[in-house]
Formats: C-alpha cells, sequence, structure tokens
C-alpha cells in the first residue's frame, strides 16, 4: 500500500496524506480530514517508508533514547513519558540500553547521530564536549547541553529531615556505586544535611542497582549499629530490606529505610516503603520537548528542574529507646 492509495480511500490529495502522517498537519489540516486519512491508513494497514522519507526530507523522525541500564523499571517510565511527547509532534522514540559500558555509550550516541536518529536523550550520560547533533542530558549536572533533571537535592533534604524529626542520629546510607553526578550530589546532600545537625554519617556502603548485591552491600550497615538508612534508589532500598530479614532486623523497629524514587513496587513492600517520588515519565516528556527545541532551533534553557516529593509510610519510625 501508498501514500496514493491512502489518499484515494480517504477521498484527498496525497500531499494531505503526507501532512497528517508526517505529523504536520496540526493548524493546516481539519480534524475530521485528519480521522479520514488515519482511518484509511489503518483500514489499509498502510506504513510510510521510514528509511526512503529520510533520504528524501533528511529527517528520520526518530529520537534515541540512551539509557545505563534498561532493567532498571525507572527507565521504562522516562521511555513511555518521552514516547507519548514525541507521538503528538510525529516522532518516534528508539531505546538503546548503554549497559553501564563507557565505551558502549559512546558508540551509541555516534551511531544513533550518524543517520537513524534526529537527536538523542542520555539519561545519566555525561556526554563528550564534543557531542554532534542534537541531544539533551538527563539527571546529570549542567553543561555542554541542555539538562532536564530532577530536584534530588530538596528529595534528600526532605527525606534527611524526615529522619532527624523522628529522633535518629545514627544514620547511614547505601549509596549507588554508580559513579553519577545525580547520586554525588545525593551524598552531598546528605552530608551536609547531617553535618548541618552536628552529625556524620555512621557508615557508607556503595552498592550495585539490583536487589542481591545491594543486600550484600548493605550488611556492614546492619552491623555499625544505624537506627536509619538512607538509600539512594529505591532498588537499593528493595537490598536493604533483604539484609534486614537475614539479621532478622525489624523495619520499622529497629531500622528505618528511606528509598528514592518510588518505584511500583515500593508500596508493596512490607512494610511499604517510605521513598522520595519522582515522576519518571514527566522527565521523559519534558526531556523529549527540550531536544525537540533544540531540534527546532528554539532557545533552550541550560537547566530545568522538576520538583519531587517525600511519601511517608511503613518503613520509618523513630529509633528504639
Amino acid at each position: 500500500m501508498t501514500s496514493v492509495d491512502v489518499a484515494r480511500r480517504a477521498g484527498v490529495s496525497q500531499s494531505t496524506v503526507s501532512l497528517v502522517l508526517s505529523g504536520k498537519g496540526r493548524g493546516r489540516i481539519s480534524a475530521p480530514t485528519e480521522a479520514a486519512v488515519r482511518r484509511a491508513a489503518e483500514e489499509l494497514g498502510y506504513r510510510p517508508n521510514v528509511a526512503a522519507r529520510a533520504l528524501r526530507t533528511g529527517v528520520a523522525r526518530t529520537v534515541g533514547l540512551v539509557v545505563p541500564d534498561v532493567t532498571n523499571p525507572f527507565f521504562g517510565r522516562v521511555l513511555r513519558g518521552a514516547q507519548r511527547a514525541a507521538r503528538s509532534a510525529g516522532y518516534a522514540v528508539a531505546l538503546v540500553d548503554a549497559g553501564r559500558d563507557r565505551d558502549w555509550e559512546i558508540a551509541s550516541i555516534e551511531a544513533l547521530l550518524a543517520g537513524p536518529a534526529d537527536g538523542v536523550l542520555l539519561f545519566g550520560i555525561d556526554a563528550p564536549a564534543d557531542t554532534p547533533g542534537h541531544a539533551v542530558a538527563i539527571e546529570v549536572a549542567p553543561g555542554a547541553l541542555p539538562v532536564v533533571r530532577l530536584d534530588v537535592e530538596a528529595g534528600t533534604d526532605a527525606a534527611v529531615g524526615h529522619l532527624l524529626e523522628l529522633g535518629h542520629r545514627r544514620i547511614g546510607h547505601l549509596a549507588s556505586a554508580v559513579g553519577r553526578s545525580t547520586f554525588r550530589a545525593r551524598a552531598q546532600r546528605l552530608e551536609a544535611g547531617l553535618h548541618a545537625a552536628g552529625l556524620e554519617p555512621v557508615a557508607t556502603a556503595g552498592a550495585p542497582m539490583e536487589f542481591d548485591g545491594a543486600a550484600a552491600a548493605a550488611a556492614p550497615l546492619l552491623k555499625a549499629g544505624c537506627t536509619a538508612v538512607f538509600c539512594d534508589d529505591d532498588m537499593l532500598a528493595g537490598g536493604m530490606y533483604l539484609a534486614a530479614r537475614e539479621a532478622s532486623v525489624a523495619i520499622p523497629d529497629e531500622l528505618s529505610v528511606v528509598g528514592f524514587d518510588d518505584l511500583d513496587f515500593a508500596r508493596v513492600l512490607n512494610p511499604p516503603l517510605t521513598t522520595v517520588a519522582a515522576d519518571p515519565e514527566a522527565l521523559g516528556a519534558a526531556a523529549f520537548a527540550a531536544l525537540a527545541a533544540v531540534m527546532a532551533g528554539s532557545p533552550v534553557e541550560a537547566e530545568q528542574v522538576l520538583p519531587v516529593r517525600l511519601v511517608v509510610r511503613g518503613s520509618t519510625g523513630r529509633p528504639a529507646a
């Protein structure tokens, strides 16, 4: 099936079909006509030849989202938000898993921008200053590229303040072993909050972003006598739960635990996890909007910071006397 067939079925010109299916018809094509074209395309099973269109126009109508670890559920929600925003603009989003491999990160960026993508969204990746083409960074410190990130400083402040208000003075840190700026910011803010209260972290342990590895890394925090632990991520908090269960340490009676992100499983842990809630879909949508502006040559903020909030559940309580 071709666009000519779609035009005949819908009773419109081929140029009208092209405008509608390229996402450029908004404001130029009436809603009923657009609906008729899309209905005809669906009935005929028509799919645009993306490769041919890219060769003809120099625009692929595709952007890449490069993430460090596709197994982390947070990134799926970021992709969903980016996809929804991209679809409304006539773009598709291709997901690339960098596998926490720096060399593969760079190779992926270069490969995407060499042809199949008009731009890239780089999650947690400190892109080289000479990154070619259109790119926006997500969850990194401000640098050469426009950045969209969460307000991790405010989130960490809220988590630390909550534990201090409960009376905790022996607070540990289950930190991400991944050396990214977003996690460095959490560590710095945690230390600053405790220092302002006349305290220092009782112990800090670096952990991989998966349950079993985090559980193994968390064991020393229990031996150090922490009454509360701030975890850089809900995945790490899940590992903290496993370590506490193995050591027969009750949450929150003997140990309070705070996570970060509010992933879906946080509510079904026993007890439900107190965590800093973020909106990953809003993060993805905002990142695509910034990239769309970059691709259009419009001004873009150097840094856009999205709010987070503390959600208090059953994993935190006052320290045992």
